[in-house]
């Protein structure tokens, strides 16, 4: 049986771009893994018609509903609120979860405002998942026999904590993968979604033709490929089918292939530093720390990162990083001279095996003819002597979608060295 799903994030700030979305991509590939078939996904306004009215319609179409955003405490969270209307639910004030609110204040040293109590009120016959990041509960509710309707929090930590912990167990029990459901997920960082598909259109051709859904999920200079298959067939048959097309995979698309199912970008460079015994710093500029930030997202990171400089100005890339000032003047801030004596300047501060730079333009204000908005450049610096630069440029997609973009490609151009030091530019 297959399981409809759709996804409805709340909130305006999502819809005037003034936060990035990732819970729900992180949502769709679980979601995926778990055999499950996305039917559609929405984004609504925070106010309770709206809301209502996405309940509403899923309610026609699917059997899993899941809702993200609105359960904080502020008079614009109302997406409990609606959802007991579109369920024509009653609410109901539980004694238990404003307890647990009140001790997540108490041991924080702080004082529980009265305007948290609305956190402690749910449909009346709803679950409530337990949230050990912040103090809005998340909600189940099993509609009737065959629809469940599950509300997240908006913050990405909580909704993530959330559902691997409270709701995948609870869906793996409920709503059963197919056993024979298998998917696979090839992360490509450097290239566009045309650019992978024409490099690899003979196995997708392939994967069709043997009954392999084929689907791409594109984010900030990064692609997402996944295979699925529900073929009741031979498992055996079917895993030396994925195996002999991800080998074919990995044959074409290359080092722009950083990894398979949960691997990360940032989890790869810090298994590669490791193997090879190196340690790294960071100094950045354009992308304002954001670079070891993503370092330091995997566990056991010490053991390799040594630390970084948010270099902003001029004068803290010459007074702390070492960046001549005739470099500065001849070639500006945002030149891949100065890219290189950051991270130079970096790698003899934190006395390390590498250091890393990142210098750019992220606008909108500033550029010229020579230097628009939308150029980075990615230094890197070894203790052998080798000094390296690689410019990116992307134009017009907005300061933080830029930020994101040029770290992520500053750990690329990294784990690019690292696979092989003279095929990086």
């Amino acid at each position: 049986m297959t399981i409809r799903v759709e996804i409805i994030a709340t909130g305006s700030e999502l819809l005037h771009n003034k936060t990035k979305n990732t819970t729900t991509p992180f949502l769709v590939n679980q979601l995926i893994g778990l055999g499950y078939e996305i039917k559609r996904i929405s984004t609504v306004d925070d106010g309770i018609e709206e809301i209502t009215g996405a309940v509403c319609e899923a309610l026609r179409r699917a059997d899993l509903i899941l809702l993200t955003g609105g359960l904080g405490a502020t008079p614009d969270d109302v997406t409990r609120e609606a959802v007991a209307e579109a369920l024509s639910m009653p609410m109901e004030f539980r004694s238990d979860l404003w307890e647990e609110i009140q001790q997540y204040f108490d041991k924080r040293d702080l004082s529980t405002t009265p305007i948290n109590m609305k956190q402690a009120y749910l449909p009346c016959g709803a679950y409530a998942l337990h949230n050990p990041l912040g103090t809005a509960p998340g909600i189940l509710i099993p509609y009737d026999e065959d629809v469940t309707i599950v509300v997240l929090p908006g913050p990405p930590g909580e909704t993530r904590e959330m559902f691997l912990h409270e709701v995948k167990p609870y869906l793996i029990k409920h709503y059963p993968p197919p056993a024979s459901h298998k998917v696979c997920t090839f992360k490509i960082c450097g290239c566009g979604e045309t650019v992978v598909c024409e490099r690899i259109k003979d196995v997708i051709r392939e994967a069709r033709e043997s009954g392999i859904k084929c689907s791409f999920l594109s984010g900030p200079d990064e692609v997402q490929l996944i295979l699925e298959l529900s073929d009741p067939g031979d498992d055996n048959d079917n895993n030396e089918l994925l195996k002999k097309l991800g080998d074919q995979i990995q044959t074409l698309l290359g080092p722009d292939l950083y990894g398979v199912n949960e691997e990360t970008l940032m989890g790869k460079v810090g298994e590669m530093l490791i193997e090879k015994g190196f340690t790294v710093g960071v100094a950045e500029s354009c992308t304002g720390g954001l670079v070891a930030s993503y370092l330091t997202d995997v566990p056991g990171s010490s053991g390799y990162v040594r630390g970084g400089v948010v270099a902003y100005s001029s004068e803290a890339k010459e007074k702390v990083l070492g960046v001549s000032p005739d470099v500065l003047k001849d070639y500006g801030a945002v030149s891949p001279e100065t890219a290189k004596e950051m991270a130079r300047g970096v790698r003899e501060l934190m006395n390390t095996s590498i250091g890393l730079s990142t210098t750019g333009l992220a606008g909108p204000q500033g550029g010229e003819p020579e230097i628009p908005v939308g150029t980075v450049y990615l230094g890197l610096s070894t203790s052998e002597g080798e000094e390296l630069v690689r410019k990116i440029y992307y134009p017009k997609v907005g300061r933080l979608t830029l930020k994101t973009i040029a770290a992520k490609r500053a750990l690329d151009f990294l784990r690019r060295y690292l696979i092989n030091s003279s095929g990086v530019d």
